[in-house]
């Protein structure tokens, strides 16, 4: 899934997480949070600035040494962990739905990556991907320049079942934009 996908999967998530929890907040700690949960569900994906450093290009030639979704940040346990430990530890309510924004927003992620992806979810226990379907296998640039290389791989993302959920989550998120806030 692209950023734009992941970003509003993050908002629909904390919306709902804010809803359901009813904290006892400012509008402006609830906006914050929002914000955080934005980011959270695309932070995984940060991995990929390492893989184009690593190739020294904003393209992947090489999706066996550089797959990003096999990188630790694409374990989901971890973000788990990581956000369960900041709602156990912390005394405020604020850093409570942080730690669980960290933990559900990421997992929305990983979600999303594993209808088309795959998402090791039983790292460090095992390396399996697990996906819905058979896992779709990243376009490697062929000697392609990078424009051809993006938009062969727009064209060939456009005829996955992850870009029409994309879709799907970005119309939903801006009709509950517009009609909620």
């Amino acid at each position: 899934m692209l950023p734009p996908g992941h970003i509003a999967a993050g908002f629909l998530t904390a919306e709902a997480l804010l809803h359901f929890t009813h904290p006892s907040l400012i509008a402006s700690q609830q906006t914050h949070l929002l914000w955080w949960g934005m980011f959270f569900s695309f932070a995984p994906d940060l991995d990929m600035f390492y893989s184009f450093a690593r190739e020294k290009a904003f393209e992947v030639r090489d999706f066996k040494k550089n797959n990003h979704r096999k990188f630790i940040s694409h374990a989901p346990l971890l973000w788990m962990l990581g956000g369960l430990a900041i709602y156990f530890i912390s005394g405020s309510e604020y850093f409570k739905i942080l730690g669980l924004l960290l933990w559900l927003c990421s997992w929305s992620h990983f979600i999303l990556d594993s209808i088309e992806y795959g998402i090791m979810w039983l790292w460090p226990f095992s390396k399996r991907s697990w996906a819905l379907k058979d896992p779709a296998v990243d376009k490697e640039n062929n000697g392609e320049n990078f424009f051809k290389y993006w938009l062969n791989f727009l064209k060939s993302y456009s005829k996955t079942w992850t870009f029409y959920a994309e879709i799907i989550i970005l119309i939903s998120s801006l009709f509950f934009l517009i009609t909620i806030h």
